[in-house]
């Protein structure tokens, strides 16, 4: 009797949890013909640019409706209006973080040392060459940190997908 009565109330939980967790909308974007694809939820950082007024969103994604979603609780959209989401690459993000956090502190431990140890040149040009590959490096890095996605049906489409009741 009792393992029944746990059997259902863990049933119920489960099924509960199941139910709220699935039970939303999901703005897409996706290729057409293969199964590449990104979701957004709510709650999601999107950043996009609108057709009719030719200007770059970004900001939360508050609410995914039935035909359109609200970014920063003002901004409404139909997925028509939308020309061009842009999307963060992380694997060069991390690259250029790698490379700023590198470059800047040698040269920062360098410049130190040689001013404790009374260097004649602070910063020896072997210093000053790799820092400066780091930083350049870092920067020449940042076109590559976001992805244009234009939206023309053919390459790229967004899609609401209606999952609530």
């Amino acid at each position: 009797m009792q393992v029944c009565k746990q059997n259902i109330i863990l049933t119920i939980f489960f099924t509960l949890i199941f139910h709220f967790s699935f039970s939303q909308n999901i703005f897409l974007l996706e290729k057409p013909g293969t199964i590449k694809n990104y979701k957004y939820l709510e709650n999601d950082h999107i950043r996009i640019k609108i057709i009719s007024k030719d200007t770059i969103i970004a900001g939360i994604i508050n609410k995914i409706g039935d035909i359109s979603i609200i970014i920063n609780y003002s901004n409404k959209i139909s997925p028509d209006d939308i020309s061009i989401i842009y999307r963060t690459r992380w694997g060069f993000t991390l690259l250029q973080g790698i490379f700023f956090s590198t470059g800047v502190p040698y040269l920062a431990i360098s410049s130190l040392n040689g001013v404790i140890n009374n260097d004649s040149p602070i910063v020896s040009k072997e210093t000053l060459i790799i820092s400066g590959s780091l930083i350049a490096a870092g920067i020449a890095i940042t076109p590559l940190t976001t992805r244009k996605h234009k939206i023309d049906n053919k390459k790229w489409r967004v899609k609401i997908l209606d999952f609530r009741d």
